[in-house]
């Protein structure tokens, strides 16, 4: 084919999407608002804020155009001021990095889309009023980064002599996360749960096997190094807080994905992980944060223990963190997970502490020390050291100053120099 000739196919080509890409914007007609139906609601004092977390569908059924697309997520909010002082809505809790109106409607343009200043103003009207007069209600969009598994964020109201505020956490809808699917919520709502205090949780943990099981359900794996004690949606809002992300179930297509994000570098905040076991089952929920790819995360999965510690449920889990992919004999390719597996335990720890919601710390045995001159292997043949302790992370709902956690005197970390060499 010719130069000339390949030019006379593309000019039509070109003609039809420049044609088609003039259009005009036109603000869409009625909404429905159908979304509000599922609005998670809490009140404080005489305030009432409701939120929700609008799908790719419908923020385009809203505001007629793809936001999802331009990494724009919209949030609806109501907040209903029954108090005799005027609110302040602090924005910058939503989202620290959130879109202006105008910004919003000017980035999801489409190609030589007309009618942009039409376009601005409805998205200014659409966007929430950030001042709450006393006996009043306003509602309306924030527009927001874009999380494609679960959003959590935090509505502060800034008052003239008093301040509210309310943490909320939900998952996008058409996410499937691994701790939705029916098995898991089996296992979520058991009965059969025993009740210990701290003492007989102590005891508990230090009962557990040393590592969770590989794919052969016999080989043990990574080390056991995390327990959290909080209620479930507790855990989940403080983890997606801190920016980690909802994991989804293994299906053909996201493991396929997962390929293409390993080797194009491709962004896959939400990509599944392998199935390890404990207590004779996968895990319950996974989490983790990617750097640019999934070859290099940290990821952390938790399993509902049958074990109650002073009414609250304890999850007990394994964290590591992935440093690259390696070929193996037992799952042909597999993530290398960083040998200093203490280092992600103290991650996390930090990540968690940084929440506010962590009311006390302790560390209790697990695997057992194995240094870096007699380090131990997981299920694919990476070699690990470790002072072998368990994190042990009380969550609370209301927030605790730093200087108020309260340090359970268990067992001690190892410093840097015992790991160094062989020990007891």
């Amino acid at each position: 084919m010719t130069l000339c000739d390949l030019r006379n196919r593309l000019l039509p080509l070109f003609c039809v999407a420049l044609v088609g890409g003039c259009a005009s914007y036109t603000p869409p007609g009625q909404v429905s608002f159908a979304f509000t139906s599922r609005a998670e609601t809490q009140s404080e004092g005489d305030v009432r804020v409701s939120a929700v977390v609008l799908s790719a569908e419908e923020s385009k059924e809203v505001f007629g155009a793809s936001l999802a697309k331009h990494k724009i997520q919209p949030v609806w909010l109501e907040i209903e001021n029954r108090e005799d002082q005027r609110f302040t809505l602090m924005l910058l809790s939503i989202d620290r990095d959130y879109f202006a109106p105008s910004e919003a409607a000017w980035r999801s343009r489409g190609f030589g889309e007309k009618r942009a200043g039409q376009k601005m103003r409805y998205f200014y009207d659409q966007h929430i009023r950030v001042i709450v007069p006393p006996g009043e209600t306003v509602s309306g969009f924030v527009y927001t980064n874009l999380d494609p598994g679960a959003k959590a964020f935090t509505v502060q109201l800034l008052g003239e002599y008093a301040a509210r505020e309310f943490d909320f956490a939900m998952l996008v809808p058409g996410f499937e996360a691994d701790f939705m699917q029916e098995q898991v919520q089996a296992v979520l709502a058991q009965a059969d749960v025993r009740e210990v205090d701290r003492d007989g949780l102590r005891s508990y943990l230090e009962s557990l096997p040393c590592c969770v099981l590989g794919g052969d359900r016999k080989t043990p794996g990574d080390p056991l190094n995390l327990v959290i004690v909080g209620e479930g949606r507790r855990v989940l809002a403080t983890l997606v807080h801190r920016g980690w992300d909802c994991t989804e179930t293994i299906t053909w297509g996201n493991a396929w994905r997962t390929v293409m994000s390993s080797v194009f570098s491709i962004e896959y905040r939400t990509s599944p992980v392998s199935e390890l076991y404990l207590f004779g089952r996968p895990h319950d929920a996974a989490f983790q944060k990617t750097r640019r790819d999934v070859d290099e995360r940290n990821h952390l999965r938790l399993w509902r223990a049958p074990v109650d510690c002073e009414g609250v449920p304890v999850w007990v889990g394994q964290i590591s963190r992935d440093i690259g992919v390696k070929l193996s004999s037992k799952t042909f390719v597999t993530h290398k997970i960083d040998p200093v597996v203490d280092e992600a335990r103290f991650y996390v720890t930090l990540d968690l502490v940084a929440s506010g919601h962590v009311g006390a710390l302790a560390h209790v045995k697990g695997a057992g020390f194995a240094s870096m001159d007699t380090p131990r292997y997981n299920y694919t043949r990476d070699p690990y050291f470790t002072d072998g302790l368990r994190l042990v992370v009380f969550l609370g709902d209301h927030r605790v100053a730093y200087e108020a956690i309260e340090f359970l005197n268990w067992e001690t970390p190892y410093d840097r120099e015992t790991l160094e060499h062989s020990g007891d």
